[in-house]
Parts: structure tokens; sequence; C-alpha cells
């Protein structure tokens, strides 16, 4: 029997304002302060200083109770800065602070974990006002632990994080035995940590002492081989010792894991050409300018040598001639002009048996060491916590001894599924949108802040198709959102249960678990290779991309309501160059008083890109709910507890 494959319009929208790869520039919030709901229109130059803004939340974004305890320090002399924050909206504020320095704040909450940040607040430059912002997420003092895989997670105990943070401010002021200090402590607190011997390698490296920084390297990758940024570091350590083969090893491996480091093709390229590799040079040479554009512009150098090592004496002429009219004094680019006119001219006879040419042009080259195009240098990623570990790095906390029936769980979220479907014809809610970019200095930038008006359509026009669509602020496009993507598809991705795409994904039974205190079945689940990608895609000007995700719910044990959801792509795109995508999915339950039905839909949602050299978090929160039911409307104020409509 046949059967058509259901349609979903469910995806992440590429927004036309994103920067090129490589060149990651941070977006301006509006000048305007009424465009930003959530800063005061007090803040900047008329506070006369820099300002740091701090948003408190706890982790299952109920209200913040009792007045916060926030105390601020100055890094560089440990002052307490004398004055207690104000409050603006949602925030606090500290304003008048000396610019161009570190602070680090302490939090505390009555009912919750004390809490330690790190922020700095940048110089201002004219007339532009310095502000940095900082998010704190309060965790309850009685929170269940989280357990986390021992290998291989980057994630640090609060006192090695600080040791750590504290010295890469020093790296970056160039202070680098003070730096090495702080690593040191935090290798004695977490030794077989791979991101602290990294950045202890790091500060070793840009000290020049190479063989210093070759055993904490070599840790980081043993520890953990799959992180781009140490494997970078040690091939390019490896380069610089003249150790080719196992440089092109390691950077052929950074290069795969993460298709954005165009620093990575540049100097496999290199490493290539001093092999006299030229098919393999010219190869990654072309990647790393493809990817870095202008800031790989140098490794045209390498260009030139590896089309004159094959003979193509006029391609080298002409790369050659390109780079140097942007640059007539680089003294490598005159030095190869007069090595390449010292190549032979192919004639008639010749260009029969291009070989000959080609092992002439070769042995010409071989009477010189390559000109060099200086590599660039490594850089530290982001802080390792950044975005929450990949699902299966995270091990769920379960009930031990207590049994789990998939098919169970399984049929009851279904039914819950089939039933939002079926029964729902749209919902309308107020959003609060906010998008931030982390950025490699360990820094975020401005967030950008939005309140929309927000509405879903669900429509199932035959048994085989379901349409989810979203609209904001009548007639806001996804491409006019602010910030580098725009994400879409969080009230679909729970579909995944549903009957029509079960079958797309392998599920297993981790077992019985709880979420905010409530027995629940934690059910994982994988894209299936055999199967098409239906439920999420990336779409962009230049085609649709599907995304293969794998992810772990959380399932109410007595009603089958999905209560809790992360997921994570199951590999990198490398198409597109997305690393990175992972969804963590609040739901609250919003009930029909007059139906006596009750739907879980989505109220907070994080999602975490890594995204051509960019590091993304967005956070909607949804409230106010507006519920169309078969023709009836019923406005929802505040969310109902569903087990507790279910015992009425």
């Amino acid at each position: 029997m046949k059967s058509g494959l259901a349609t979903f319009f469910v995806t992440l929208l590429l927004v036309v304002a994103l920067p090129s790869a490589g060149s990651a520039q941070s977006r301006t919030p509006p000048s305007n302060p009424s465009e930003n709901p959530l800063l005061p229109s007090t803040l900047g130059r008329a506070s006369g200083g820099g300002s740091i803004e701090v948003s408190l939340r706890s982790q299952n974004e109920t209200p913040i109770s009792g007045t916060p305890q926030i105390t601020l320090t100055a890094d560089q002399n440990g002052t307490v800065i004398p004055q207690f924050p104000r409050l603006y909206g949602n925030e606090w504020v500290f304003t008048g602070l000396p610019t161009g320095i570190g602070y680090e704040l302490d939090v505390k909450v009555d009912g919750y974990q004390p809490t330690h940040e790190s922020v700095e607040l940048p110089d201002s430059y004219g007339n532009e006002a310095s502000s940095a912002h900082v998010l704190v997420t309060l965790k309850p003092i009685n929170e269940q632990p989280t357990f986390h895989a021992p290998g291989g997670q980057l994630v640090l105990a609060p006192r090695a994080q600080k040791e750590v943070q504290q010295g890469l401010r020093d790296l970056r002021s160039n202070k680098i035995p003070s730096a090495q200090k702080h690593f040191q402590k935090a290798i004695q607190l977490a030794h077989g940590n791979p991101y602290v011997n990294y950045v202890m390698g790091m500060s070793y490296l840009l000290a020049k002492q190479p063989s210093s920084a070759q055993p904490y390297l070599e840790e980081s990758v043993s520890l953990d081989p799959n992180q781009p940024a140490s494997l970078f570091a040690l091939g390019m350590l490896r380069f610089n010792q003249a150790n080719y083969p196992a440089a092109i090893d390691l950077l052929s491996k950074a290069a795969k894991l993460d298709p954005s480091s165009w620093k990575s093709e540049w100097i496999l390229a290199s490493a290539y050409l001093n092999q006299r590799d030229y098919a393999q040079a010219r190869d990654h040479a072309e990647k790393a300018l493809a990817v870095g554009k202008q800031q790989a512009e140098p490794v045209k150098l390498i260009l030139v040598q590896a089309a004159a090592g094959m003979g193509d004496r006029a391609g080298a002429l002409a790369t050659l001639n390109n780079f140097l009219a942007a640059h007539p004094s680089d003294l490598g680019a005159l030095r190869l002009r007069a090595l390449i006119a010292k190549l032979p001219t192919a004639t008639p006879a010749d260009e029969k048996a291009p070989t000959k040419v080609a092992i002439s042009h070769a042995a010409t080259l071989s009477q010189l060491q390559p000109v060099a195009a200086i590599p660039p240098s490594a850089d530290l990623p982001p802080k390792p916590d950044w975005a929450p570990s990949d699902i299966d790095t995270t091990t769920a906390y379960i009930v031990s001894g207590a049994s789990c029936s998939l098919p169970k769980a399984l049929a009851s979220a279904a039914m819950n599924a089939t039933q939002m479907v079926t029964d729902l014809e749209r919902f309308s809610a107020t959003e609060e949108y906010q998008t931030v970019e982390i950025k490699r200095t360990q820094s975020l930038e401005k967030p950008v802040s939005r309140t929309f008006s927000y509405l879903v359509f669900i429509e199932h026009p035959s048994d085989q198709v379901i349409h989810v669509n979203e609209f904001r602020d009548q007639g806001v496009a996804a491409t006019e959102m602010p910030g580098e993507l725009a994400d879409i598809g969080a009230p679909g991705l729970v579909l995944a249960f549903h009957p029509l795409l079960q079958g797309d994904f392998t599920w297993s039974c981790e077992g019985l678990g709880e979420w905010k205190d409530k027995p629940a079945w934690v059910v994982r689940f994988e894209q299936r290779s055999d199967r098409p990608d239906r439920l999420l895609s990336f779409q962009s000007p230049s085609g649709t991309e599907p995304l293969p995700l794998k992810g772990r719910a959380w399932i109410s044990e007595d009603g089958g309501q999905v209560m809790h959801m992360e997921t994570d792509l199951v590999k990198p795109i490398s198409a597109i160059k997305l690393q990175r995508e992972h969804f963590v999915i609040d739901y609250t339950t919003v009930t029909f008083a007059t139906h006596k039905v009750t739907l879980w839909l989505p109220e907070n949602v994080d999602v975490y890109f890594q995204y051509r050299g960019h590091y993304l978090h967005h956070y909607h929160h949804f409230s106010n709910f507006k519920l169309f039911w078969t023709g009836a409307t019923q406005k929802i104020g505040q969310p109902k507890e569903a087990l507790k409509d279910k015992n009425n």
C-alpha cells in the first residue's frame, strides 16, 4: 500500500544580513530605546560612564521572589563597587563604571544557590557609551543534580572555571605569566579536562615557547580528539616544527570538524606546499580563500606557487599580478615574480607533453624554499559552556530499578500529538524574543530584544499532510527578525511523536526520571539514515537543507505529555557550515475550561547555533495564550497545571 509523505513547514531561516564567513561583525542594537523594551532609556552617556545590566531568571522561568544581593567587584584592584544596582524593567543596572576593565559579579537570592559571573566592560569609543549585559540563571538550592559523562566533557567546576576566565583575561592583556598561574591552578583542580590543557598550551604558544606548549596540547587532543581548536593549535605547532605529515593529519581533522576554519585550510595548504604536493596545496588554498575572503588574501601566494609547480605558468602569473595590484610592496610576492621569471616557457612540442613542462617547473621551484604566506595565529574559542552539552555527553537523572515501556510511552505521546493536530485550529501568544552573539573573546554582544504578537496555524488538510505556520506582528517576516539567523519551528518539534513521523526515528527509553518534580519517562530519539529528514530544515536563498536531529524528551508518566525536550544535530552540516544547533524547550499546560482539554505548548525556548564561525543564542518566552478551538475562541490567562486539572 502506498502512502504519501507528510509535509511540514518547520524551518530554520537564514537572514540575509549575516556577514560573510570569516568576518564576524557585531550587530548594533537599535539606537531608539523604545525599539528595545528591555533597555532603559536612561542608560548611556547620561549615566557618566559605562554600565552593566544584569538579568536574573530561574531555570524553570518562575519569578524570582525577594530582592537579590548583587555585588560588583573590579578586577584591577579588587575594589567592591559602592553602589546597589537600580531596577529598570527586568534588569538590575550598575552605571557610571570605569570602562576597559573586567568585573566579577556575585548574586545571592534566598532559596537559590549563590552565583558568580565574570564580565568585561569594553572601552567607550567616541560618543558611544560602553555597556555589557549579563544573563544570570539561578539554580534552586534543592535542585536535582545533572550527571555528565566522564569523558570528553568540557564543563568546569566553578573554582576551576573562575581560574580559567581570569587566565583568559590576562592573556588578552598580554599578561602571560599571570595567565599561566591561573591555568596551572585550574589544571590542579581539573587535570583531566581537555579545555584547561588547551588554554595552558595556548599560553605557551603565545609566549613563543612551543616545547612547553606541546605536552598540554597533546594531552588536550588525547582527552578529546573532536575539538577543532586544540587540533588546530597542535597542528600549527607541528607545522612550525616542520613536521608536515603530522600537521596535515591534525589540520585535516580540524577542518573536517569545523568547515568554517579558513585558518586550518591555510596552514594545510602551506604544509602540502612544503611537501611539494601542489594539487593538494592548490585545493586547500582555494578553500581558505573561499571561506576567509579578504582575511585570507595572502594565501594567493600559495596558489601562485602551486600553479607554477604544476606547470601552469600563465595561471601563476595571473594570480600573482592580481595580488600585486592590491599589495605592490609585498616582499614575498616580489620574490615570487623573480622566481617565476626563471621558469621555462612551454614550446609547442612541450604543450603536447605537459608532464615534461611540469617537471621542469618543479625542478626550478625546488631550488628555493617556498615563499611563506605567514600563517594566522590560533584563536581562543568561547568559554567551554557557551551552550548546553550535546545530549550524548550527558546522562539524565534516572530512578534506579524502574522499568520503562517504550511502546506505552510512545503511544501516549502520539495520542497527545495527534490531538493537537486534529483538534487545535490555531493559537496566539505574546512572544518575548532575544538574540545575542557570544564572541570568541568570551564577551557577549549587546542582546537585541523584541516583543511580538505571535500566531501559529496548524492545518491538517489530509491524513498525510500537516502544515505548521508561524506569524509575527501582522506580517513581520522571518528575515526581518533581529539577529543573524531566525529560528522557526519550536511548536512543530513535538510532532516527532506524531504517528506520521514516529517511523522516521529510532527510539529508546532510558528509564523513569522526573521533570520539575513530576515523574517522567526519559525517551531518546534519532533520525534514521534510511528515512527522509522531514521534521526540520534550514532555508536560505541558495536552497533548503534538511537537518537530521537527535533528541531527548521527558514525557509525563501518567498523561503522556511532552514536558521538556532537547535536540541536537546528528552530525554537522558541512554544506551550510552549521556545526551545532541545539534546542531546549520547556512546555506548559494550556487548558480549555469549556472543552475540558489540556494541551502542552512551548513556553520557553532556547536555541544555540554554531554557524560559519558565529556562536549565537536565541531565547523565546511565550505567555498570554489564546486558543482557537474548531471555531471557538478562549483566552487563557495563567497556564494551568495539567495533572491537577485531570484530577478535578
